[in-house]
């Protein structure tokens, strides 16, 4: 992954919008969505080396990979959700970004609920003895 490639797109549409915003809010918009999405895809890159090196590091531990699955998509939730909500509030549509951010914490809530399950039958099972 490039961070100094993904700065610089930031920071050149970001400069643009600000240029362009008075005279065009929407092409101001559009401007940083595509460059957030551009900047994704090559951030997207580098995803890949995380989830190897992560499997690595836990494959020996004796972790059961459903948890680390778990997390992986409770993560990619977390990143998608907050990039949306983020370039809704950029265009101005607060409620829609702030609808988004709800419905992410939602779905982590709602993925969790296996592992929670379990948490609690080990807790219910160490209290017994």
């Amino acid at each position: 992954m490039d961070i100094l490639k993904i700065a610089v797109i930031c920071l050149v549409a970001a400069v643009m919008a600000k240029v362009i915003q008075p005279s065009n809010r929407d092409l101001a918009a559009l401007l940083s969505i595509s460059a957030m999405i551009f900047s994704a895809f090559i951030a997207a890159d580098g995803i890949s080396q995380v989830f190897s090196g992560i499997g690595s590091v836990f494959s020996g531990t004796g972790i059961n990979s459903v948890y680390i699955a778990t997390a992986f998509r409770a993560l990619g939730i977390c990143y998608i959700s907050e990039l949306c909500s983020s370039s809704c509030r950029d265009c101005g549509e607060t409620a829609l970004g702030s609808v988004l951010d709800i419905s992410g914490r939602v779905a982590v809530a709602l993925i969790c609920l296996p592992l929670l399950r379990e948490f609690t039958e080990v807790v219910k099972s160490v209290l017994e003895r």
